[in-house]
């Protein structure tokens, strides 16, 4: 008999159940579990039996909240639970039933893959007892949310999940996530809804990092799926400084805290040995057979979930009922996740009907469409349909709609550049109950798609409602587009608002320093300084002495120096600050007690002052080595202060005599970045000089011998070390030993590599322009101009910015702008100033002034002169 701690295994599995002597300690159960299946070998209790065991010996734990726990067991999901609270897509019959003779089920048999693999890693961490995440990402249709559960459903039968959805998915997380208790998993099925809420996702992500986090409610399992798209705009950082050129803070850093690197891939198709076992699992299921025979390049999930139905009744609609189904792809093209309400496709619908086919319209139109697009075929749900709660769950504020997840992508990928009509944008700026954030979201989705006037709107709008950066955000907007005396007033507003940090006073001085506006440039230095900004202080410091205000400089330094408390070193560097800024404009004894107080206070900022050599500049170096030793002499400074301060003017002298003065070019030398390609000769090519040498490099290695097959074997396929050898200097050698495909291949490969956030590296970027520049070089112009302007559509702006240049070298401005025109469709913000750029290079200069002020028309065409006024000034919306 095995006996583990004075216990029999024999004592787990009585006769009488209810005498079952189960340990309490999870360790000593799974020794034992161990050592019986070392022992006992196959045909004995399976693993669930024994996880089971555990739930129960685990002692009981309750959720924080008094209320009922949150989800229900995972054992009372049945198949049709399943699909109707988890959002699991059933796969359509061929005959149009669900279940039939043959005794179908709701659901396909399931074809396991890798990323099952990886999510039941996740799975078992739970069943063990440790919290986590996973997010399943893939497009729609493709097995994300099935996969999900085939997961889940292994849990042990005491696990409940919890599918927060009501009121908004938003708040039924919220307010739900007290009442979430330990072994439950809280599914987020369309993850995007969640934590990209553009009001709530901080909140959101902030309340689920601290369930993950929560030993005493552990373990926790959150489980979600969500688009590749999605995923990019959550995983992606925002650039240094975005925010201060107008652009909103990062709003999902705390959920990119959550997901941290927890993302899944879904592949869309079945490819290999995957498509082997969908062959393999099809006998006895002709849902299956159906699929592999019709399904396209491997779309296996997508076609069982019903997208021939959808597409057909998409393209056979009537007009009323395409032009809901088409207001509603563009409006989530436009504002992914925006809820479709009846108001918004009502409104927007109109947009795409002809004059002729509104006029034919009767008066129940609306109702009509939308009782034929809800109608079900080949049991899945309609194009687009209402979103009904259950009951017992509150209703929505306003009547809303769902569009089938297969028709929004195939909207995306199909009307990629086709501009929404003017309606939409209507619908969109007259939609009810929208927050003022959001109000600011659709002003920069008009933006982002050229129409300037349409984005000012939105945000005059937003301002209205009280959305703090809805100024910030037309100011930017108004100067990007070269109307800065508007942009000024927007500036104006925005800093006499909501000002953090004094951050739009700062922004405001320097736009007023730019159009020679100095002295009021100096009003909003100070206000940003009183607001806490440092910047600020310094700069309004500067400002006054340069206005030759030196007794407001010194009493502004001497404030600064107050300000900075306990911080000496910065004490120091305020103290400095004034002794250089009054080198010139003297006192020279002034200048001396700044200085000194300065190194008294810390010799370590001190000793990078410039005043030393500032002194030896102006002559004054002598006279001040005698008031120094005075100041030794006279006690009113001590001794090892002065000793510094003689000695950092001694080195400053070496330093002035040793160094000869070169001129502005020798500094200009200095400072040049031989990597940057605006320091290059105007005549030279793109990065020429980089390519230059990398070749001059390669071909004195292939003289000296260095090169052979087996390090261009090396080269291709280097160790699992990151930054093995520069592409530069791989793709040259393949270059100039003739190779010149693969080199350009190799350039690709390089061009493809992201950084953590999901973007490219500035490494990629430019391998893309280096790949189109080899591809000239070898005669197949055509080729890389296709390369860039693919690589644009993916968010890389150099290579829009290289592919316009290239189309205007060839004379092809005709095709620049119909590119660019599409590419303002599809919402890419590089596309209007190109065009601009483009209509004066090829002579249409009024055209470009026009545009790069006004921006476009929603119809595409060139907006005629408006003008935007803050709500101060303006008497109606622009």
């Amino acid at each position: 008999m095995i006996k583990f701690r004075g216990q029999a295994i024999s004592d787990w599995l009585p006769e009488d159940a209810a005498k079952a002597q189960v340990p309490r300690d999870a360790d000593v159960v799974w020794a034992l579990v161990r050592l019986w299946s070392d022992w006992a070998g196959d045909g004995q209790p399976t693993e669930r039996h024994w996880r089971g065991l555990v739930e129960r010996a685990q002692p009981a734990r309750v959720p924080h909240s008094a209320a009922a726990p949150a989800g229900r067991p995972i054992g009372e999901f049945g198949v049709r639970l399943v699909l109707e609270d988890l959002e699991v897509q059933p796969a359509v019959d061929l005959v149009g039933a669900v279940t039939g003779a043959a005794g179908l089920g709701l659901l396909p048999a399931y074809v396991r893959r890798e990323h099952d693999r990886l999510l039941k890693a996740v799975v078992d961490a739970a069943k063990d007892g440790h919290s986590g995440i996973a997010l399943l990402i893939g497009g729609p249709s493709s097995g994300k949310t099935r996969a999900c559960w085939e997961a889940v459903k292994a849990l042990p039968e005491a696990w409940r999940l919890w599918h927060p959805l009501t009121p908004t998915r938003v708040q039924a997380v919220i307010d739900g996530l007290p009442a979430v208790g330990p072994r439950t998993v809280v599914w987020l099925n369309d993850s995007q809804h969640y934590l990209l809420d553009p009001d709530r996702a901080e909140q959101v992500a902030s309340g689920l990092r601290d369930l993950l986090n929560d030993a005493r409610r552990a373990p926790v399992l959150v489980v979600g799926s969500i688009w590749h798209e999605d995923w990019a705009t959550l995983s992606t950082v925002p650039a240094p400084g975005q925010w201060r050129s107008g652009q909103r803070p990062d709003p999902f850093a705390q959920a990119r805290q959550l997901v941290g690197d927890n993302g899944i891939i879904v592949p869309e198709c079945f490819t290999g040995d995957d498509l082997k076992a969908v062959r393999d699992a099809a006998t006895g299921d002709p849902r299956l057979v159906d699929a592999l025979q019709h399904a396209e390049q491997g779309h296996i999930t997508q076609y069982l979930a019903g997208a021939p139905a959808l597409l057909e009744r998409y393209r056979t609609a009537y007009p009323a009922a395409k032009a809901l189904i088409e207001a509603a792809m563009d409006a989530l093209r436009t504002v992914p996740g925006l809820p479709l309400t009846r108001d918004l496709l009502e409104e927007a619908a109109e947009g795409y009907l002809t004059a002729v086919q509104f006029d034919l319209l009767d008066e129940a139109w609306f109702e009509a469409a939308l009782v034929f697009l809800s109608a079900p075929q080949r049991g899945t749900r309609g194009p687009l349909t209402p979103i009904r709660p259950r009951r017992g769950q509150p209703a929505p504020a306003r009547p809303s709609y769902r569009l089938a997840p297969y028709l929004e992508h195939h909207g995306r990928v199909t009307r990629r550049t086709t501009r929404a009509p003017a309606a939409l944008w209507e619908a969109l700026l007259h939609y009810q109950g929208a927050p003022a954030a959001v109000l600011g979201q659709f002003g920069q989705r008009a933006k982002d798609h050229g129409l300037l006037r349409t984005a000012v709107r939105f945000y005059a709008a937003a301002a209205d409602a009280g959305y703090v950066n809805a100024s910030r955000r037309t100011a930017g907007l108004l100067e990007g587009a070269g109307r800065i005396e508007e942009a000024i007033s927007w500036w104006q507003q925005a800093a006499d608002g909501d000002d953090y940090h004094g951050i739009n006073a700062e922004y405001l001085a320097r736009l007023l320093e730019s159009v020679g506006r100095a002295e009021e440039a100096l009003h909003y230095w100070q206000r940003s300084a009183d607001l806490g900004n440092p910047v600020a202080l310094e700069k309004a410091g500067r400002r006054l002495v340069e206005f030759g205000r030196i007794d407001d400089a010194v009493r502004w330094w001497q404030r600064a120096v107050d300000l900075a408390g306990d911080d000496q070193d910065k004490a120091a560097y305020y103290s400095v600050q004034a002794a250089e800024l009054l080198v010139r404009a003297g006192p020279l004894e002034e200048v001396l007690a700044w200085w000194l107080r300065a190194v008294g206070t810390s010799s370590f900022m001190a000793q990078w002052a410039d005043t030393p050599r500032e002194l030896h500049a102006t002559g004054q170096a002598d006279e001040a080595v005698q008031r120094l030793r005075a100041h030794a002499a006279n006690g009113t400074a001590s001794d090892a202060t002065v000793a510094k301060c003689l000695r950092l003017l001694h080195d400053a002298g070496n330093h002035v005599r040793d160094v000869p003065d070169r001129g502005p070019a020798a500094e200009h030398a200095d400072t040049a970045d031989p990597q940057d390609p605006t320091t290059t000769e105007p005549e030279s090519p793109w990065y020429a000089t980089r390519w230059d040498e990398a070749k001059r490099a390669a071909d004195q290695l292939v003289a000296q011998g260095s090169i052979t097959d087996e390090v261009i074997d090396l080269f291709l396929h280097p160790p699992d070390t990151p930054h093995w050898f520069p592409f530069e200097l791989v793709s040259a050698v393949l270059w100039v030993t003739g190779r010149q495909e693969e080199a350009i291949r190799h350039c690709r490969q390089a061009a493809e590599q992201v950084n953590v956030s999901g973007g490219y590296t500035s490494d990629a970027r430019y391998a893309a322009l280096r790949t189109a520049y080899l591809l000239r070089q070898i005669g197949r112009p055509q080729e890389a101009i296709g390369w860039l302007q693919n690589r644009a559509e993916t968010g890389d702006d150099d290579a829009a910015q290289k592919a316009v240049w290239l189309l205007l070298e060839r004379g092809e401005g005709e095709h620049a702008i119909d590119w660019l025109t599409h590419a303002a469709a599809a919402g890419h913000g590089y596309a209007l100033a190109l065009t601009a750029d483009v209509l004066a290079e090829t002579g249409h200069t009024t055209d470009a002034d026009k545009l790069r002020q006004y921006g476009w028309e929603p119809d595409g065409s060139i907006a005629e002169p408006w003008t935007a006024a803050p709500q101060a000034t303006r008497s109606h919306q622009p």
